[in-house]
């Protein structure tokens, strides 16, 4: 009976550590998503600043082009952003390397009885025998 026992505690302690990776996991999708929208907000700014350039060409005409100092300030400013984009790009590259050794492997699934590890197709767990999903 108690090797019953010890083995549910066994499965209860792998479902609880794959779950907490999982969670991990999912933390991190969220910490992607949400770099993934100051992206997003930085490439409206970079729209922005074309519209301003835009709106400099069409207002000097091209000969005066070379006369108004707006326009480095602008490409300057367009410059920065497009680095801001880069470093943001390179934390969810960080993040995704990170997150592939937090996740449990794919094509698995874990039996919520003893939490055995078991192939996604799988039915029943191979080692309890439970139905798998319930």
């Amino acid at each position: 009976m108690s090797d019953i026992f010890d083995r549910l505690k066994s499965g209860a302690g792998k479902v609880a550590k794959e779950a907490g990776k999982v969670a991990k996991g999912a933390d991190k999708a969220v910490e992607i998503r949400r770099i993934e929208m100051q992206i997003g907000g930085i490439n409206k700014e970079i729209n922005e600043e074309y519209q301003n350039l835009g709106q400099i060409v069409y207002d000097t005409g091209i000969q005066s082009l070379s006369e108004n100092s707006n326009i480095d300030e602008i490409r300057a400013k367009i410059s920065e952003l497009k680095k801001q984009i880069e470093e943001k790009e390179a934390e969810i590259k960080t993040i995704k390397e990170d997150t592939s050794e937090t996740l449990p492997p794919t094509g698995k699934t874990f039996c919520s009885n003893c939490g055995s590890e078991n192939s996604t197709n799988a039915k029943f767990c191979s080692s309890c025998g439970s139905k798998i999903g319930e």
